[in-house]
This record gives structure tokens, C-alpha cells and sequence, in this order.
């Protein structure tokens, strides 16, 4: 059994932004679940997973996400589904920190 209370995790910089590994893909068969902070103003790299599916989960703040050619606002309470294969980024466009949970999710754990 894995469990963890978030305070237990620390937080690592990536790309400016404040990434947690919650549940490691090391200890799952395709899960992988991470608490990321994206500050005021900042954005995540455009990027794409060939293998990994991806859903956000907002948990404060407020942004918009690129899927692709698409944009959505996003805020608290909200969930984003990310198939693979698509570029994606995430822009916090509030006043405040944007926080939300990442899972992602590979064929096989690799």
C-alpha cells in the first residue's frame, strides 16, 4: 500500500513552476499523479506525450489551456482531459497562484 499525506512530498522547480510527484510511476502498472503550482503570469512549456494520456484537475486559481488550435479558460473545480498525441500548456491568467493535480496515464508503466 502507498499512502502519502501531500506534506510528506516536497515540492521540485521545473521550468519555473513548482512541480510534486504525488504517486511516482515507479510504483503504479500506468499512473502517475503530481500536485503543480504555476505562478502568477507563468506558463507550463508547449509540449506532447506520445504515450501518456493526461487530465488536470483545477484546484485554485484560474488560467486557459492550448490543446492544439483550441483554448479554454479554466478555474477551480474544473477538470481538463488531454489525449495523446496533442500539444498542450497551461497559462495562469489570475491574480493568484494556479494549482491543480496532474494524472497521467501510459499503456505500461515505463
Amino acid at each position: 500500500m502507498y499512502a502519502k499525506k501531500f506534506e510528506d512530498t516536497k515540492f521540485e522547480e521545473q521550468f519555473g513552476n513548482e512541480y510534486n510527484i504525488l504517486l511516482p510511476k515507479e510504483m503504479t502498472e500506468s499512473l502517475q499523479l503530481a500536485l503543480v503550482k504555476v505562478k502568477r503570469g507563468s506558463l507550463t512549456p508547449k509540449h506532447t506525450h506520445e504515450d501518456e494520456e493526461q487530465a488536470y484537475i483545477i484546484l485554485k486559481g484560474s488560467g486557459i489551456v492550448r490543446l492544439n488550435d483550441e483554448e479554454e479558460k479554466v478555474g477551480e473545480g474544473m477538470i481538463v482531459y488531454i489525449p495523446r498525441e496533442t500539444e498542450h500548456e497551461i497559462k495562469n491568467t489570475g491574480e493568484d497562484e494556479l494549482t491543480y493535480i496532474y494524472v497521467a496515464n501510459w499503456p505500461s508503466a515505463q
